[in-house]
């Protein structure tokens, strides 16, 4: 089970103090050490959890605020830095891909990318995508419109624009206003 104190270190900002402004910045974040523990403790949870407890948490995660994706990429894609490809980690995805754009600033006014949409097929077609997603954004307000077997959630006042769940597939879209410099 992934608890909220799990999911804390996709929303640490690293103290301006400590962002790399010039390349012989020699001063670290004191918690540099203790946040990459707590990322690769998220990780392993993401890799052993349930696909709904994935799922959920994803939702969960972006539904009021923009998170950092970092670590839920690295904990459950394999990244090939040859042909840019991106695999699942996991068994029960078949397909994953976190789609990065370009076009957001940071603090200090340069370009960086943010999250614009994921999106997952899975291995075996449930029923219980749609009820998960329209369950973990409760408190939010929404519109839900079924064609075929898509349901395609829109979602007001969210870093969430829209999710379109199938039987096999779970595509979440990023609004890019949103996006907020963590400082990684």
């Amino acid at each position: 089970m992934i608890t909220d104190k799990d999911l804390e270190i996709l929303f640490y900002t690293t103290p301006e103090k400590y962002r790399l402004t010039a390349l012989d910045q020699e001063i670290h974040d004191p918690n540099t050490l203790e946040n990459m523990n707590k990322e690769e403790h998220l990780e392993e949870l993401l890799l052993q959890c349930s696909l709904n407890d994935l799922l959920a948490t994803i939702v969960k995660v972006f539904k009021n605020k923009y998170a950092n994706p970092l670590p839920i990429w690295t904990g459950i894609v394999d990244y090939d830095m040859k042909t840019k490809k991106e695999s699942s980690k996991r068994k029960d995805i078949k397909k994953i891909q976190f789609d990065f754009k370009d076009g957001v600033k940071t603090d200090f006014g340069g370009n960086t990318e943010y999250l614009d949409n994921l999106f997952m097929e899975f291995q075996t077609p449930s029923q219980v995508f749609k009820d998960m997603v329209k369950t973990n954004l409760q408190g939010k307000s929404f519109t839900e419109n079924e064609q075929s077997d898509k349901t395609t959630f829109v979602i007001s006042n969210s870093p969430i624009s829209k999710i379109e769940v199938t039987p096999t597939s779970f595509h979440m879209f990023i609004n890019k206003s949103s996006f907020i410099d963590y400082g990684q």
